[in-house]
C-alpha cells in the first residue's frame, strides 16, 4: 500500500510539474507576441519617412519615403524649375552670390540636420527624424556631440534658433516650441503655434520663422504670439518662393535654405523680396545610397561679431565654413 501511494504522488508531482511547464511556455509565447507587435509597431513608425523621411532608432538611415513624401519632393522641384525658366538669363546675373570654402570641419553623418545656429564658440544644432530627433550642443571643430536632449516620440524636430539666452526649438507637425536655457543647457518651457513649423532665427527683437510655404512669420519671444508677416517673392518673376526651410539672419538678410535645392535665398524682411541667391550647388558631398535623395543643403550658423558663416546639410559627414563672394 505505501509503494502504491508513493507513484500516486509520484504521478500527481508530475502532472503538476506539466501544467506549470505548459503555463511557462503560454506565458513564454504571450511575450513572444507582445514583443513582436512591439517591433511590427516601432517598424511601422519607421515607413513613416514624413516630409523629410521617416526612421526609427535603428538603423540610422531614412527608410523608403511615401507617396505623400515624393509628391511633395516633386512638387519643389517642378517649382524651382519654374522659377529658373521664368529668371531666363537673369538667372544668373541678378545677385547670385558664390563662395569660398575656407575650412571643411567635421560632423555627424546621421544627424538629420534641421537647424544651426553658433552660441558662444559652439554649434547648437536641432536633428530631425521621428524617434530621433533632438536638440544637440556640438564642438565647432571636431563635431564632439557634448550635450544632447531627445524630444518625445511623438516629435519630429525641425529648426532653431537663440536669443537672449533661451533656445527656440520647433517641431514640424506637432506644434510645438521648445524653450531651453542656453546655458544650462535644460528645457524651461514650451509654446504651441498652428501650422507646420520648417525654420527659425531672429532680429533684433522678433523670432522669425517659416512654415514650408511662402510665408515668414514674425513672433514675439515672449509669447510666441504672432506679429505679422511677409510673403517672400522673387521680384523678376513675380512668383512667390516656396519650400523655405531652414532660416539664419545674415546682416541685416533673412537667408533661407529652399527644400530640395542648392540655393539659398536672400530675403529682404521689411518687403518679402528675394534680393538674391546664394548657390551652393559644388559643396554637396557624394550623395549616400541610404539618404534616399533627402541629404538636401539644410543649415545655416552665422557669428556676426567676427563675420563667419558655416553651412551644412542632412546627413552630411562635414560642415563648412565659408566666405561669400560674387558670382562671375
Amino acid at each position: 500500500p505505501g509503494g502504491g501511494g508513493g507513484r500516486v504522488a509520484d504521478t500527481s508531482r508530475a502532472a503538476a510539474i506539466k501544467r506549470k511547464c505548459q503555463a511557462q511556455s503560454r506565458f513564454k509565447l504571450m511575450l513572444y507576441a507582445m514583443a513582436s507587435l512591439i517591433m511590427i509597431l516601432i517598424a511601422a513608425l519607421s515607413i513613416h519617412f514624413t516630409r523629410d523621411s521617416g526612421d526609427s532608432q535603428e538603423p540610422d538611415t531614412p527608410t523608403q519615403p511615401n507617396q505623400p513624401v515624393q509628391n511633395a519632393r516633386s512638387g519643389a522641384l517642378e517649382a524651382l524649375a519654374t522659377l529658373k525658366a521664368a529668371r531666363g538669363a537673369n538667372w544668373v546675373q541678378d545677385p547670385i552670390l558664390t563662395y569660398k570654402a575656407i575650412q571643411e570641419l567635421p560632423h555627424d553623418s546621421n544627424a538629420f540636420t534641421q537647424g544651426l545656429e553658433y552660441y558662444e564658440g559652439k554649434f547648437i544644432e536641432s536633428t530631425g527624424i521621428i524617434l530621433r530627433s533632438s536638440l544637440r550642443e556640438v564642438e565647432i571643430l571636431t563635431g564632439v556631440i557634448l550635450q544632447k536632449i531627445s524630444l518625445g516620440p511623438e516629435h519630429f524636430g525641425e529648426g532653431c534658433t537663440v536669443f537672449n539666452g533661451k533656445i527656440y526649438q520647433i517641431t514640424w507637425r506637432t506644434n510645438t516650441c521648445f524653450v531651453y536655457d542656453a546655458q544650462a543647457f535644460v528645457q524651461t518651457g514650451t509654446f504651441t503655434y498652428s501650422g507646420e513649423g520648417w525654420g527659425i532665427t531672429h532680429d533684433a527683437t522678433r523670432l522669425i520663422m517659416s512654415d514650408g510655404s511662402s510665408t515668414i512669420k514674425f513672433r514675439d519671444p515672449d509669447t510666441f504670439q504672432v506679429l505679422g508677416q511677409i510673403a517672400v517673392t522673387d521680384p523678376l518673376t513675380g512668383q512667390e518662393v516656396t519650400q523655405l526651410n531652414e532660416l539664419e539672419y545674415v546682416d541685416g538678410e533673412i537667408w533661407s535654405n529652399i527644400w530640395h535645392s542648392d540655393l539659398i535665398a536672400r530675403i529682404d524682411p521689411s518687403t518679402g523680396n528675394v534680393v538674391g541667391y546664394l548657390d551652393m550647388s559644388d559643396i554637396h558631398p557624394a550623395r549616400s545610397s541610404s539618404g534616399l535623395g533627402e541629404d538636401v543643403l539644410n543649415g545655416i550658423a552665422y557669428y556676426q561679431a567676427e563675420d563667419r558663416l558655416w553651412v551644412t546639410g542632412k546627413l552630411w559627414p562635414s560642415v563648412w565654413e565659408i566666405e561669400v563672394m560674387p558670382k562671375l
